[in-house]
């Protein structure tokens, strides 16, 4: 009977992404080259994405964030609603990842 209950526990989690799932993509928006990398995260994911022409900048949220809905689309998946971007090191991070 506790084993059950165990089950039925543990099933109601989410389950973790397997590493083939994580790591860095080529994604092409506009003709232009980027990388979008997922890592897993305690509790969720994370999308890194940066522009292989050169770094983004500050005001490029917007651009990094198209990138970040186009990984999510090409992996069946839409960019989690919450997350909010953070600029630093000439690259965009969007916590939460792809739902």
């Amino acid at each position: 009977m506790s084993s059950l209950l165990l089950t039925a526990c543990a099933s109601s989690a989410p389950a973790p992404m397997s590493l083939a799932a994580s790591g860095p993509v080529e994604v092409m928006l506009g003709g232009v080259g980027f990388m979008a990398d997922l890592q897993p995260l305690i509790g969720g994911a994370e999308i890194s994405v940066s522009r292989q022409a050169g770094p983004f900048a500050p005001d490029e949220g917007l651009l990094a964030e198209a990138v970040a809905v186009q990984f999510c689309a090409a992996r069946g998946q839409r960019l989690d609603p919450r997350a909010l971007g953070s600029f630093a090191g000439g690259l965009w991070t969007f916590e939460e990842g792809c739902q």
